[in-house]
C-alpha cells in the first residue's frame, strides 16, 4: 500500500485529496498536514512514501519543508501540488530536493498518476508550467523536443502523427479499446502501435510512457 501524506492549508483541499486519492485501491492518506512544520513532524512519526506538498502555506512553506523532509529522509518523495506556475517556485523547490511539480488544475487522474510515477523515481513536471522556450540554449536539459522528435541520450527518436495522437490519449487516460474506436483502428493495432512507441522511447509500460509524454511536452 502507497502511503501518502497530503500538506495544503485549505482544509477543503486536503479532504478533496484524500478522497480522490482513497478511491485507488493502491493508496492510503496516512495523514493530512495544514502547514509544512506539521507535514516535517509527521513524516518523522509516519514514514510515508509520497508527500503532496502545498507551496504557500503558513509557519513554514511548501519549499522550506521540502528542504526539511529531504534533508533528514531522503527516501520520501515530495510532490508539490501548488497553484503557482512561477518560475522561481519551481526553481527553488527543485533545488530543495522536491521529486516533482504539478499544478492544481490537474484532472484527478493525472494526479494519481502523478502521485505514482513519483513513488516510482520519475521526476514529475506539470506541462504547464515549462514551456519549451524556457529550456532555449540550456545543456541540462536531457530531453529535447522538436515537433514530433525527442532526443534520448544523444540519439533523435521521432514518433509519426498517429503515434503521437495515441500517446496524447493515454495521457488522457483512455484505453486501448477507447483508443481504437477513436481513431477507427482495430484495438490490436493499438496494442501494437504502443508497444512501438514505449519501445522507441526505452519505457517500461504505458505508465511510464504517459508521465514521459508530460514531462518533454509531448502532447
Amino acid at each position: 500500500m502507497l502511503k501518502v501524506l497530503i500538506a495544503d492549508d485549505q482544509k477543503l483541499l486536503r479532504e478533496s485529496f484524500k478522497t480522490i486519492i482513497e478511491k485507488n485501491s493502491e493508496m492510503q492518506v496516512v495523514a493530512c498536514a495544514a502547514n509544512g512544520k506539521e507535514a516535517y513532524e509527521l513524516c518523522t512519526k509516519l514514514k510515508p512514501d509520497v508527500v503532496l506538498m502545498d507551496i504557500s502555506m503558513p509557519l513554514c512553506n511548501g519549499t522550506e519543508a521540502t528542504k526539511l523532509i529531504k534533508s533528514k529522509y531522503p527516501d520520501i518523495k515530495v510532490l508539490i501540488v501548488t497553484a503557482s506556475d512561477d518560475e522561481s517556485d519551481v526553481s527553488q523547490a527543485i533545488i530543495n530536493g522536491a521529486d516533482g511539480y504539478i499544478l492544481k488544475t490537474v484532472g484527478t487522474e493525472e494526479l494519481i498518476l502523478s502521485i505514482k510515477s513519483t513513488y516510482l523515481g520519475l521526476q514529475i513536471i506539470h506541462k504547464d508550467v515549462f514551456k519549451p522556450a524556457a529550456f532555449a540554449g540550456s545543456s541540462e536539459e536531457p530531453n529535447t523536443i522538436r515537433h514530433n522528435q525527442v532526443t534520448i541520450e544523444g540519439i533523435d527518436v521521432r514518433l509519426t502523427d498517429r503515434e503521437l495522437d495515441i500517446v496524447q490519449m493515454i495521457v488522457e487516460g483512455k484505453d486501448n479499446k477507447e483508443i481504437s474506436a477513436t481513431l477507427f483502428i482495430a484495438e490490436g493495432t493499438v496494442k501494437n502501435i504502443i508497444t512501438t512507441i514505449i519501445s522507441k522511447l526505452h519505457l517500461k509500460d504505458r505508465t511510464q510512457l504517459a508521465v514521459f509524454a508530460l514531462k518533454n511536452l509531448l502532447v
